[in-house]
C-alpha cells in the first residue's frame, strides 16, 4: 500500500486520541460520549482498511497473473493456464494447435476442451492437477494426419485456492529426440539402454521461465528457474545473471543484450523463436550445469513495452550424451587417444595455423614391427596392452605441442612441435630413438621371448604438402619406402617420390594399354648361315609399346614394371596368341614357313598347365609346333633344375622348340646344359661385338659352337651387323645369325613383304 496513505491513517488515530483526553480533561460530563465516538471510528477506519488491503493484493496478483500469461505467449513450445475445476483456460498458440482450436477463437466449454485434452493424454480430468503438478508426465498424441508426437509436460501451481487453483502446463516436444534415440540405439547397441523414454523425459523435465521488459534490466523468475539460478528472489538482474554464467558463454548473453536494446518490436511482425545454450553455475562454485534458453526478441507486452521472454530447459544429460558420441566418433577405444577422425581435424587447423605464423611441426608415421606375431603368440589382450603402452608413451612427447593419434590396428601418427628457430632436421630421429628405448622396456616384462621394436616416416608440416592429408600421407610413404629398404626411419624426399609416382603412373598407362591393346609385336629376321641366298628361316616376336601419339616406349622401360605388378603374364599370353596367330596367318598364304621365337617370362614358365596353355593357341590357330620356339634366360632355366626339366620335356614332347636366351650372361655351366632338352643356344650380343678383334671372344664362340654340335644343339648368334662378323661366325660352324645385317625388327606388314622376297623372290603386288 502507499506509504503516505499509511502515514495520515496514524496521524488520525493521533489526533483522535488527543481529542478524547482534551474531552475526559476539561468536560467530564462529556466523557462517554466523546470515548463512543473515538470507539466507533476506530471500527470503521479498520474495516476500511482491511478492505483497501484486500483489493491492493487483489490488483497485485492480476499484475502477475498477466504477466504470466504474456509469457506463455511468448513461450513457442505448447502452454496453458487452467484451473483444476476446468472452468478457467488460457492457451499459447502452439496449445491452441495442438488442442485444434483456430488462432484467436473464442474458448466457449473450457471443460469439455480441457477433459478430452486430459483423456488423450491419459489423465482423469479431477485427479489431473495432482498427477501433473510438480512432475515430469510423457504423453503421445494421435496428430489428425496419424503421425504420433510425444510431449512431455511439466506443471506448476500459479493459485491455490479452496475453491478453485490455477496452474500453469508446459510441453516440451520430443518427438524429434524420441526419433534420434532410436535412430542412435541402431547404430550403438551399448547406447540402448540410455536411449528409452524415461530417460529423455527426465532429462527435460525441467524447465524454468524467464521474462524481461526491456526498460528494466531483469528477469522475472519462475520457480523452477530459482532452482536453476541458486536464488530465493522472483527477479535477478541483468548483471547478476551474467555473473552466474561460464566465462566462455558471457560474449553471447552480451551480444544478445545488444540485440535486445538494438531491436524494435513491431506488434505485426512475426516472432522467431531463437535457443541459446548456456553454461549456469546455480552457488557460484565453478560447477556448470548446460541449459538451453528458447527466447523471442520481438515481443510487444499489452503496454506497448518490448517483452523478451523464454524458457530455461536443463540439457546436461544431452551435452553429456553429444559428449560421449564424440568420443567414439574421435577417441580410438583401445587406446584413448584420437582416432584418425581426429587426427584429420585438429590436423588441418593445425596446418592453417602453421602457415599463418610460419611455425613447422614434424609429422611421424609409426608402426609397432612385426605386431601381428605379438597377437598370435602372446594373445589379443596382450596385443592390445601394447597398443595402450606404446600410446602412452606417445603421448609424452606432445606436451610441447602437438597430439598423437592411433590410425589403424598398428599404425600410429604422432604430430610434434620443432620449437627451433629453423627447422631441427634431427628431431624426428632422437625422438624415435628415444621411443625405440622406452619399447624396449616392454621386452624385460611381459615380452621377454620378443624384441618389441618399431618403424616411423616422417614429414616436414607444413612444408611437405599442399594441406595436412598430404602431409601425412608423404610421411606415410616414407614409413613404406624405409620397410622397403630395410629401413627403420626415413624422411620423405620430394623427389623420390616423384620417380615413384611417375612409376606409378607408368603402371596405370600400362594396364590401359594392354586393355586396349596398344601393345604390338615386331619381327626381327633370323638368317640360315648354311644357305647361300642367307633366307630367312625364322623371326623373333618383339613386344612394342606404342602411344596413340606415336611414342614408342621402350621394352626395358615397361617390362620391368610389369614384372613387378604382374602385368607380365597378360603380356606374355599376348605374345603367344597374336605370334601364333601371324605365324597361321603367313603359312595360310603360302610364304615360306618359319620358326617363329617368343620369350616366356618366369611366373608363366613354372605354371602347372604351362603346355596346355601353348599347345591351346597352336591348336586353335592350326600351327604345328615345330614351328614355335620358347626362348627361356639362363636365370629362368636354372632357377628350380628339376622342375625345369619337367616342364621341358613337357614342351619337347609336343615337338615345341626350347632356346636359351643370352646365353653366357647367366651363371649357367655346360653341366647343366646337358640336363636341358634344348634346341638352341642364343649367343650373347656381348660376345659378338668384338668378335672381329677380340681373340678371347673369338675362342670361347668357336668353344661354344663346338660343345653345342656334339650335343646336337643348334646355335644361333644375336647382335650381328657386320659382314665381317657373319664371316667369322660362318667359319666358326654356326647355324643362325640375327642382327641389322638382315634385318631390323620390324611390324608384321614390312615382315610380310620379306618374307614375300624370301619366298617369291619378289615383293606381290
Amino acid at each position: 500500500m502507499n506509504k503516505n496513505l499509511i502515514l495520515w491513517i496514524e496521524a488520525l488515530f493521533a489526533v483522535l486520541s488527543m481529542w478524547v483526553l482534551f474531552m475526559a480533561e476539561t468536560y467530564p460530563e462529556h466523557s462517554m460520549f466523546a470515548l463512543r465516538l473515538y470507539i466507533f471510528l476506530l471500527i470503521g477506519i479498520t474495516v476500511g482498511m482491511v478492505i483497501a488491503v484486500r483489493y491492493y493484493q487483489s490488483q497485485h496478483s492480476t499484475v502477475d497473473i498477466n504477466r504470466i500469461c504474456e509469457m506463455v505467449r511468448s513461450i513457442d513450445a505448447p502452454a496453458f493456464i487452467w484451473s483444476d475445476d476446468l472452468e478457467t483456460l488460457y492457451t499459447n498458440e502452439p496449445m491452441a494447435e495442438l488442442l485444434g482450436v483456430e488462432e484467436n477463437e473464442e474458448i466457449k466449454d473450457s471443460a469439455v476442451l480441457l477433459g478430452s485434452f486430459f483423456h488423450k493424454i491419459g489423465l482423469s480430468p479431477k485427479d489431473a492437477a495432482d498427477t501433473l503438478e510438480g512432475t515430469s508426465y510423457d504423453s503421445g498424441i494421435e496428430t489428425e494426419e496419424g503421425t504420433k508426437r510425444y510431449i512431455s509436460w511439466t506443471t506448476s501451481a500459479l493459485m491455490e485456492s479452496s475453491k478453485a487453483s490455477l496452474y500453469l502446463s508446459i510441453g516440451f516436444e520430443t518427438t524429434e529426440l524420441e526419433e534420434t534415440a532410436q535412430e542412435l540405439s541402431a547404430y550403438a547397441q551399448n547406447l540402448a539402454s540410455s536411449q528409452n523414454r524415461y530417460q529423455i523425459s527426465m532429462r527435460l523435465s525441467g524447465i524454468g521461465m524467464l521474462l524481461c521488459e526491456s526498460v528494466r534490466p531483469e528477469y522475472y523468475v519462475s520457480d523452477e528457474a530459482k532452482a536453476f539460478l541458486g536464488i530465493e528472489e522472483n527477479y535477478i538482474s541483468f548483471a547478476d545473471f551474467h555473473n552466474k554464467l561460464h566465462p566462455d558463454d558471457r560474449v553471447k548473453f552480451n551480444d544478445y543484450l545488444r540485440r535486445i536494446g538494438e531491436t524494435r518490436p513491431d506488434a505485426d511482425a512475426t516472432t522467431h523463436p531463437r535457443i541459446m545454450e548456456l553454461r549456469i553455475s546455480a552457488n557460484n562454485d565453478k560447477h556448470y550445469t548446460w541449459y538451453a534458453y528458447h527466447y523471442h526478441e520481438n515481443l510487444l507486452s499489452p503496454s506497448g513495452l518490448p517483452l523478451v521472454g523464454g524458457a530455461l530447459i536443463d540439457i546436461t544429460m544431452e551435452k553429456a550424451k553429444d559428449a560421449y558420441i564424440e568420443k567414439l566418433a574421435y577417441m580410438d577405444e583401445i587406446t584413448e587417444i584420437y582416432n584418425r577422425n581426429k587426427l584429420m581435424s585438429d590436423g588441418e587447423e593445425l596446418y592453417q595455423q602453421c602457415q599463418d605464423i610460419q611455425q613447422t611441426y614434424w609429422v611421424m608415421v609409426l608402426d609397432i614391427d612385426r605386431f601381428h606375431i605379438i597377437n598370435d603368440s602372446y594373445g589379443y589382450e596382450n596385443g592390445d596392452k601394447v597398443l595402450k603402452d606404446f600410446a602412452h608413451i606417445l603421448c609424452k612427447y606432445t606436451i610441447n605441442g602437438g597430439f598423437a593419434a592411433r590410425v589403424s590396428a598398428d599404425n600410429f601418427v604422432i604430430v610434434l612441435n620443432d620449437p627451433s628457430v629453423y627447422a631441427d632436421e634431427e628431431m624426428p630421429v632422437r625422438i624415435l630413438e628415444q621411443i625405440r628405448s622406452e619399447i624396449e622396456v616392454m621386452e624385460t616384462n611381459d615380452f621377454r621371448q620378443f624384441s618389441i621394436t618399431c618403424s616411423a616416416g616422417f614429414a616436414k608440416l607444413p612444408q611437405d604438402g599442399n594441406n595436412f592429408h598430404e602431409v601425412v600421407e608423404h610421411a606415410e610413404f616414407a614409413l613404406a619406402m624405409g620397410k622397403s629398404e630395410i629401413s627403420y626411419m626415413m624422411g620423405y624426399d620430394a623427389i623420390m617420390h616423384e620417380e615413384i609416382m611417375n612409376q606409378s603412373e607408368m603402371e596405370k598407362e600400362l594396364a590401359n594399354a594392354i586393355e586396349l591393346r596398344h601393345l604390338q609385336l615386331y619381327y626381327q629376321p633370323k638368317v640360315d648361315l648354311k644357305d647361300p641366298e642367307k633366307h630367312i628361316m625364322g623371326a623373333e616376336a618383339l613386344i612394342r609399346w606404342i602411344k596413340p601419339d606415336g611414342t614408342m616406349i621402350s621394352p626395358n622401360v615397361f617390362i620391368p614394371i610389369a614384372e613387378k605388378t604382374g602385368m607380365i603374364s597378360k603380356i606374355s599370353n599376348f605374345v603367344l596368341c597374336e605370334a601364333v596367330e601371324q605365324t597361321a596367318k603367313w603359312q595360310k598364304k603360302g610364304l615360306s614357313p618359319i620358326v617363329m621365337s617368343i620369350n616366356f617370362a618366369s611366373g608363366d614358365f613354372y605354371q602347372a598347365d604351362v603346355c596346355d596353355v601353348v599347345m591351346e593357341q597352336l591348336n586353335k590357330f592350326g600351327l604345328e609346333p615345330k614351328w614355335l620356339e620358347l626362348e627361356l634366360t639362363e636365370r629362368l632355366a636354372l632357377g628350380d633344375i628339376n622342375y625345369t626339366v619337367q616342364q621341358m620335356n613337357s614342351l619337347r614332347e609336343k615337338g615345341i622348340l626350347l632356346a636359351m636366351d643370352d646365353f653366357g650372361t647367366g651363371y649357367s655351366s655346360l653341366s647343366y646344359i646337358q640336363l636341358l632338352p634344348l634346341t638352341l643356344l642364343k649367343l650373347d650380343r656381348s660376345f659378338i661385338i668384338e668378335i672381329e678383334t677380340d681373340k678371347v671372344a673369338q675362342e670361347i664362340v668357336s668353344a661354344v659352337i663346338k660343345i653345342a654340335r656334339s650335343m646336337e644343339i643348334e646355335t644361333i648368334a644375336e647382335g650381328v651387323e657386320y659382314e665381317g662378323q657373319s664371316k667369322i661366325l660362318e667359319r666358326m660352324g654356326c647355324d643362325y645369325i640375327q642382327g641389322y645385317l638382315y634385318g631390323k625388327p620390324m611390324n608384321a606388314r614390312d615382315f610380310e613383304k620379306r618374307l614375300e622376297i624370301n619366298t617369291y623372290g619378289e615383293e606381290q603386288s
